[in-house]
């Protein structure tokens, strides 16, 4: 019997990989560059030793969607709305896959992102429009209020780590 699609290790340690930014990205807004760098150096073994991404992919669709994903990021880092942790992941991505799990990757991702933005405001703004009296100090919302200050950024490394799990897992559930 042969294993279920999606379940070669290769895969299992990409989605490992996309766990542990995404969980150090929620909790300390950066993602390490041992994380995102590390897998570059990883990705580009494989690459030169296989001849294929770690995913499977011819070389020339893995660099593009590496270059791809630096074009689409680079911008937002130059303004200041990326951290330079998210387009490194966006890139090492790229350089483990192909340019459509790459490209499903980041639509996700930022969907993602842009809902649990969506989201965060409206339950800070709801938060902060309710009476003092009705304000509970010890509540779970008064407490992710008091942290998040405005400026605070989305960790959007989650959300991408979040859209290439469901670009890896959702066509191994449907084959």
């Amino acid at each position: 019997m042969p294993p279920p699609a999606g379940a070669d290790p290769a895969t299992a340690m990409v989605i490992a990989w996309a766990l542990a930014i995404a969980w150090t990205d929620w909790r300390q807004r950066r993602i390490p560059n041992l994380l995102s760098l590390g897998a570059w150096v990883a990705a580009g073994f494989v690459l030169v030793l296989t001849g294929r991404s770690a995913l499977g992919a011819e070389p020339s669709s893995a660099l593009l969607a590496a270059a791809g994903a630096l074009l689409v990021t680079l911008p937002g880092y130059l303004t200041r709305r990326l951290g330079a942790g998210d387009v490194k992941f966006l890139v090492a991505t790229g350089l483990l896959s192909s340019w459509p799990l790459t490209l499903i990757c980041f639509t996700v991702g930022t969907l993602l992102g842009a809902a649990v933005g969506l989201l965060s405001t409206r339950r800070l703004s709801l938060y902060l429009a309710l009476p003092r009296s009705l304000q509970q100090p010890d509540s779970q919302l008064a407490r992710w209020a008091a942290r998040t200050p405005p400026t605070r950024h989305i960790p959007l490394g989650t959300c991408l780590a979040a859209g290439l799990i469901v670009a890896l897992l959702v066509p191994a559930a449907l084959a």
